[in-house]
């Protein structure tokens, strides 16, 4: 979409400051505001204009550049088009072939759309479509395995290279619905929705319920204008699955063109629920909604025990001062075994703190010696591009301290033993004098302590024997309870924050973050001992005297396990724990994927879904759906490959999908050039 010259709209803002008036919503009313500015400018005196133009601002008023429409004025003003719905496109709708598909005239029109795809892309895509299509056909792979491959290049941003690939796999087996509905889907985000349309109304005939063509059919509307007939479908996918994607992504677009902020709220709360993005993390933002950690789903199955946190267990906890005489061998070979290992993870963390100060050190001397100016425009290198789940995380991780939040409990829990701590330490000696005075020997000879009414001693193991109780039945017994729930707060906060770390950090700060919480989780263990009552000898007992048999648990290995793989064929997509490689080997088309198609520099892309089964997987006839029991899906958009996520019986670790896939489109506004004709 062409734009106002940025001048108009900087002179505009300047009319609005000498006159507060709405903000014009057609080409008329620039023309009018732009009248108005010239006027207002005219009556300025010389100091007043160079007033203006120190401020930055022109005082010439700039002509309106020719081919501007009201639909370029209405995006321009509303900040870039965030929330249009594309006016109704009669032309393209007048297009649409009046042709009521049967399985005998499919094989034709697939012949016409192809013909339409070949003079729609540009002619070195097509050169490289051909000869991937060839090197595919040579060596005897099905149909759907092409496919596969085409939705493939869709993926990485070359739609061009795709629609080819598509077109010629529906050729050679123009039966196969999956095939047929992926074609559809990218001619329609391709820009040729008036193009899909037959071949959606053809395949919905034939599988009137199936939520991908419901949605494909309902986006093609969505982006000819015609918004009734879009929801109309659009809904019949949601009262199937409730949290569409797509669906309610391009629903949130029409209630907020209503004014209904409030249900596109949730409309996109809805689609952000299944499948993440950034797209609608700032769409909600917009919106006026702050996205919570609780809005999205947790990418992965978090791991029940991390690093073996679990595997640790203290000493049995005294109940007496018998039980403490008994258990103290094994508490102070606990202790002592709590603080060797500490002492060996600090050092263990001594090469990470060494390299993050050496890579801080480096970052520093970009900024050695350069201007203000030189440092704004240098780009920030925080952002980790290879991780799908770094802004989730980063929300979680805000969230812990908030009321509620595992951080917050774990603080109130930690405040809990110390308050028993402080208030034991408050009346620990006027305890132990009262004790002490209680249980006195009061002199019986006529000495001078016995003439002041002053005792001689008192007796020890009584004094012992109650003060334990005194500690035991009012401070020992509650702070293990209070130490319990302390640790579970711990354990909760280390796994939970270690869970989200894990996708806003590199591979070496994570690492160290490993190691910083066993020193952490050893920090607690080792500082929930009894509070010792043996203050008064230990002649009153005979204590077990024996060597302690306690051993501290080794930590375990936190591996990434969680690993999902789209196999497209050729090449593969695999995440593990929010971080993506590919793996392309397809012999002498080794490395084509990073060709480029659009040498125009067209930089625009789409939105959208791909569904998979899992291998040896069955879900019934027809395309996939986002509802699927058992399958897994990306989601993607003009930033790359947002999310991986997996559905129903795939919800493990090690998860890995190939064979049919659906392409589920979103609302667009076109990626390749050469259609919409």
């Amino acid at each position: 979409m062409k734009q106002i010259n940025t001048l108009i709209i900087a002179t505009l803002f300047a009319s609005a400051a000498f006159g507060q008036q709405k903000n014009p919503s057609n080409k008329k009313e620039v023309d009018d505001k732009i009248k108005q500015a010239q006027g207002q400018l005219i009556k300025l005196t010389p100091e007043q204009k160079k007033m203006l133009e120190q401020m930055g601002m022109s005082t010439k008023v700039p002509s309106m550049p020719t081919g501007i429409t009201d639909a370029d004025v209405k995006t321009t003003i509303s900040g870039g088009g965030a929330f249009d719905v594309p006016s109704k496109n009669n032309t393209l709708i007048s297009a649409i072939p009046q042709i009521t598909l049967t399985a005998a005239t499919v094989p034709a029109y697939i012949k016409t759309l192809n013909d339409y795809v070949e003079k729609g892309i540009a002619n070195d895509a097509k050169q490289v479509g051909q000869n991937v299509y060839s090197y595919f056909k040579t060596n005897k792979y099905k149909p759907e395995i092409i496919g596969n491959e085409g939705i493939g290049f869709w993926t990485t941003g070359q739609p061009e290279i795709a629609v080819y690939i598509m077109g010629r796999a529906c050729a050679d087996n123009s039966s196969d619905a999956d095939l047929l509905s992926n074609f559809a889907a990218m001619l329609s985000m391709g820009g040729a929705p008036h193009r899909a349309i037959p071949l959606l109304e053809y395949l919905n005939k034939q599988y009137p319920d199936n939520t991908t063509i419901l949605n494909n059919l309902g986006q093609a509307w969505f982006y000819l204008g015609e918004t009734d007939k879009a929801n109309t479908n659009l809904e019949k996918v949601i009262k199937a699955f409730a949290y569409h994607p797509q669906a309610n992504y391009t629903q949130c677009l029409i209630q907020q063109s209503k004014g209904n902020t409030t249900q596109a709220v949730e409309k996109m709360k809805n689609s952000l629920a299944y499948s993440f993005s950034l797209d609608k993390i700032n769409m909600l933002r917009k919106l006026g909604y702050k996205v919570k950690g609780s809005d999205m789903r947790k990418p992965f199955r978090p791991d029940p025990n991390p690093l073996g946190l679990k595997n640790f267990v203290r000493p049995d906890v005294p109940t007496s001062y018998e039980d403490e005489m008994r258990l103290k061998v094994d508490w102070d070979a606990f202790q002592k075994q709590v603080g060797d290992q500490s002492m060996a993870l600090a050092k263990e963390m001594i090469p990470y703190q060494q390299a993050a100060a050496a890579k801080a050190a480096q970052a520093y001397k970009k900024f050695d010696n350069k201007g203000v100016k030189e440092i704004s425009e240098m780009k920030a290198n925080s952002v980790l591009s290879d991780n799908l789940y770094r802004i989730v995380g980063e929300k979680n991780l805000e969230e812990m301290n908030k009321d509620g939040g595992v951080g917050y409990r774990f603080k109130k829990a930690k405040a809990q033993v110390d308050s028993l701590m402080k208030d034991f330490m408050a009346k620990d000696e006027a305890q132990r004098k009262n004790l002490e005075k209680q249980n006195s020997v009061i002199a019986d000879k006529e000495t001078e302590l016995a003439k002041k009414g002053e005792n001689i001693g008192y007796d020890n193991c009584k004094v012992q024997q109650q003060y334990s109780e005194w500690v035991y039945k009012n401070y020992n017994k509650p702070l293990e309870a209070a130490y319990q729930n302390f640790l579970h707060q711990a354990y909760l906060k280390i796994t939970e924050e270690l869970y989200w770390e894990q996708f806003t950090m590199d591979d070496a700060a994570f690492e160290a973050t490993k190691i910083a919480a066993k020193k952490e989780w050893l920090g607690v263990l080792g500082n929930t001992r009894y509070i010792a009552t043996n203050k008064y000898g230990n002649n009153c007992i005979a204590a077990e005297n024996k060597a302690s048999g306690y051993k501290l648990a080794d930590f375990d290995d936190m591996h990434c396990t969680h690993i999902s793989t789209l196999d497209f064929g050729a090449y593969k997509q695999i995440v593990a724990c929010g971080k993506m490689r590919v793996e392309f080997d397809a012999g002498k088309l080794k490395g084509s994927f990073d060709f480029k198609s659009d040498n125009a520099g067209k930089d625009k892309f789409v939105k959208g879904t791909v569904e998979a089964t899992v291998i040896d997987k069955s879900i019934g006839k027809g395309p996939l759906e986002a509802s699927a029991k058992a399958g897994m899906g990306m989601e993607f958009t003009s930033h790359g490959v947002e999310d991986v996520y997996v559905s129903g019986e795939a919800s493990v670790a090690n998860v890995s999908a190939s064979g049919r896939m659906s392409l589920i489109s979103g609302s667009m506004s076109g990626a390749i050039s050469g259609f919409g004709k």
